[in-house]
């Protein structure tokens, strides 16, 4: 949470957070200890046992530190969080710039494989159930090519190889997903797994939907960018939003929300009302006229 109840609302300057942990009883050879910062308010420096990992550029922007090396048997990581003067120029702060800073999001420990996906983002393209799935495999060199497979609706969607490093961006249809729509909510459920060897070393589960044409209808603006609970309530409810992203967060920020049926369109800060973007986000290519409710 901010530090409001602590600091007060107007308080501006640094605050130093500090957590002591114990490392994982055991990590398998393949196993690798990461920390994540979801995000600080307004900016901030994360450190694991004095040694600087690097810095957290936004409340929404995610980051996320390779501990493994670090780690000894007590352990402490230190968030310094910095909300500057009002008399000096803002971060981007969307949708918080009367709020208090401090600590907005998760901070977790995750133990990954040493092949993982990041940036994935998938979304519906089309109403005939066209979707798109974009990413990147990190990790470790392998001697062999890595396996991406989606699938739902109990059967394979998607396959497609490539080796630790590479993007990839694959199409699929998806016709008998249920179609998304503010009388009808309706999503299922979408698997992505990566195979190494022929076993899963890394899946994520989504849900989705088609989204039909009438689910522009009467859009919501939504300035914060949310917690993902927050965008399933919307996809639970059939509320349609546009969400606003600043344009130096979106190639972070709306990859990770893409899924979400109830996010109908993007914009960025100030943009007039006729320059709203579909997907990919913020892309002059993408843009319609969309009038918010």
């Amino acid at each position: 949470g901010d530090w409001g109840a602590t600091l007060g609302r107007d308080f501006h300057g640094r605050v130093r957070y500090r957590r002591a942990f114990h490392a994982p009883a055991t990590l398998d050879r393949h196993e690798r200890l990461w920390l994540v910062v979801e995000g600080v308010d307004a900016r901030g420096v994360a450190a694991v046992n004095g040694i600087r990992l690097g810095e957290i550029e936004g409340y929404a922007i995610e980051r996320c530190f390779d501990i493994t090396q670090l780690i000894a048997r007590n352990n402490q990581v230190t968030l310094e969080v910095d909300l500057p003067p009002a008399a000096v120029e803002q971060p981007p702060r969307p949708g918080r710039e009367n709020l208090p800073g401090g600590l907005v999001r998760e901070v977790r420990l995750e133990v990954r494989s040493q092949w993982f996906i990041e940036n994935l983002a998938i979304w519906n393209t089309a109403a005939d159930g066209s979707f798109v799935a974009q990413g990147r495999i990190a990790g470790e060199a392998s001697p062999t090519r890595l396996a991406v497979v989606i699938s739902g609706c109990q059967r394979e969607l998607a396959y497609f190889e490539a080796a630790p490093g590479e993007g990839f961006e694959m199409e699929f249809t998806a016709e008998d997903f249920p179609a998304w729509s503010r009388a009808c909510p309706r999503r299922a459920a979408l698997e992505v797994k990566l195979l190494g060897h022929s076993l899963a070393v890394w899946q994520r589960h989504f849900e989705t939907a088609v989204r039909t044409p009438s689910a522009h209808e009467a859009a919501r603006l939504v300035r914060e960018i949310l917690t993902e609970k927050d965008y399933q309530a919307f996809d639970d409810a059939g509320v349609a939003i546009v969400q606003e992203v600043p344009p130096a967060w979106a190639g972070r920020v709306c990859p990770r929300l893409a899924h979400h049926p109830s996010i109908v369109a993007w914009t960025a800060p100030g943009a007039p009302a006729g320059s709203l973007c579909g997907r990919p986000w913020l892309s002059p290519e993408t843009s319609f006229l969309l009038q918010p409710d």
